[in-house]
């Protein structure tokens, strides 16, 4: 059944890069990027990792975005590796909703999902990476019954500014170490013309361009609280270093550059400062 479906989702993704291109070599050029807050940060395991894909498109030769699809992978290089959850639907506006099924060609939906258009989980379980995020307008001029409900595509999508495929997020992986996270195998089509149904609109291919293609962030070790020079334990020997961290942060940072300084925030209030002093003795004497 997984793949029948995978078939199904990628016969259709080829018959609508296939429909009605002309030419041996397509010049519109579809730029999808890759983004995150969390990019070349230190996070904590368990942190939130927000992603966002986006898409524009060129102008002056072509109608605007017809399908677009790709996939967000795991780098293999990675110390550890979870399954990615699909992004969330929400994020997407209501010119992408004309891209995503019932109104839209998408893949079908997984895990009560209505929608494959959020991505659709494949490979080993626990390191199944999300595949086929997107799909299509219905360029074909008559209304399917189960998708492609809408046959009036929109025009000049992605073309008036980076338009935002999808968003999703994931929780930092638990073991320490620098993590990479990328787009693949994208795919776009273009509108030559937009035609009212019931004339097709023809698309032809676009090249993908990526920029940037991933973003990489790094999980810090899990030190205990208080444990300010990060030796595995909370004692006296972290008392130099609370000081240093507590009146010059700066100055913590350059002797301790494989610790995380919020280990002295001990009253847990995001900050640190004169405040978790006692917090820290309270650790220190047990």
């Amino acid at each position: 059944m997984q793949r029948e479906i995978d078939m199904r989702g990628r016969i259709l993704i080829s018959i609508l890069a296939a429909a009605f291109v002309s030419g041996a070599m397509a010049e519109p050029t579809a730029t999808l990027t890759l983004e995150s807050p969390s990019d070349g940060l230190t996070v904590s395991a368990g942190a939130t990792i927000d992603w966002t894909i986006n898409v524009s498109v060129s102008t002056g030769d072509n109608a605007g975005l017809a399908l677009v699809c790709v996939d967000l992978v795991q780098d293999p290089g990675n110390p550890a590796f979870l399954d990615l959850p699909p992004g969330d639907l929400a994020s997407i506006d209501a010119t992408m909703e004309n891209f995503s099924r019932p109104l839209g060609i998408s893949n079908p939906g997984e895990g009560g999902a209505d929608t494959g258009y959020i991505g659709v989980q494949r490979g080993d379980d626990g390191q199944q990476n999300l595949i086929q995020i997107g799909g299509g307008q219905n360029t074909f001029g008559e209304a399917g019954e189960i998708m492609g409900t809408n046959p009036n595509p929109i025009p000049g999508v992605g073309q008036s500014g980076p338009q935002i495929v999808l968003s999703g997020s994931f929780a930092a992986p638990a073991t320490a170490g620098a993590y990479v996270y990328s787009l693949a195998d994208g795919i776009a089509n273009v509108m030559e013309d937009v035609g009212v149904p019931p004339e097709f609109s023809p698309v032809v291919g676009a090249d993908v361009i990526y920029d940037p293609q991933s973003f990489s962030f790094t999980v810090g070790a899990a030190w205990a609280l208080g444990d300010m020079n990060c030796d595995g334990s909370v004692d006296f020997f972290d008392i130099d270093a609370f000081v240093l961290a507590v009146t010059d942060p700066a100055g913590y940072e350059a002797a301790f550059p494989d610790c995380d300084i919020m280990n002295a925030d001990c009253n847990e209030d995001g900050s640190v400062d004169f405040f978790d002093i006692d917090s820290f003795v309270e650790i220190i004497v047990g």
